[in-house]
């Protein structure tokens, strides 16, 4: 019972934009701020909306590819309504030889989350509901950062008859971004490469790092 009020403390916290957690828990934040059903959303893009925290803010330069910033940290987002749309589902396979790695299935949502440590930083995926987001944080934002991206993910929710007009008007597949959201980045042949230039535009401004978040896939 403490988890639970502690962790509903910390879900209501951050709608005032704090990211307090007493328990530093991976499945009890899982399981009491993903696994739960929200109807909040403050910010409405083409066929999807979502909640940031109040201490977060947004580029909003591409709806599909966001980069959302808070005090201490950069989040991608990534918004795949294609495959929402035609239910699309590829297996995640867990992988015991990193940090963490478990899949996720709550009703009719599921996904994975990776966390890969490199030396003392700790790269962060985690795909849920047709979105992933991703991030590269120290130590002692980890557990903080973990707790933000599933708070956002957990709000997120579609408009179905505004994809499928954008479907129907060839609209998704002109403007969408390569991006495998099902693919975590830890199998991809250059991924230690790729972790040093994440690290390189962690302190670039906006417009970095909508370079990173468009072309990452192409290379």
């Amino acid at each position: 019972m403490k988890k639970l009020i502690g962790l509903s403390l910390a879900f209501l916290l951050l709608i005032t934009g704090c990211s307090v957690v007493e328990e530093k828990s991976f499945d009890a934040i899982i399981n009491n701020v993903l696994y739960q059903d929200q109807n909040l959303a403050n910010k409405n893009y083409d066929g999807y909306k979502l909640y940031l925290p109040r201490g977060t803010t947004t580029n909003d330069k591409v709806s599909k590819n966001l980069v959302i910033k808070d005090q201490d940290n950069t989040y991608y987002l990534y918004v795949d309504t294609i495959a929402y749309y035609y239910k699309t589902r590829e297996n995640h396979e867990i992988d015991n030889n990193i940090f963490y790695s478990t899949n996720l299935n709550y009703k009719d949502k599921f996904g994975y989350i990776d966390i890969s440590k490199i030396d003392n930083k700790y790269f962060l995926e985690v795909m849920y509901n047709y979105a992933k987001i991703e991030a590269y944080v120290k130590e002692d934002s980890l557990y903080d950062a973990f707790l933000n991206i599933c708070y956002i993910l957990t709000t997120i929710s579609y408009n179905d008859s505004t994809i499928k007009y954008n479907l129907d008007n060839d609209i998704l597949e002109t403007k969408t971004v390569e991006f495998d959201i099902f693919k975590s980045k830890k199998n991809n042949d250059n991924f230690l490469q790729w972790i040093k230039e994440y690290d390189k535009y962690e302190n670039k401004n906006s417009s970095k790092d909508q370079d990173i978040i468009e072309t990452e896939d192409n290379d």
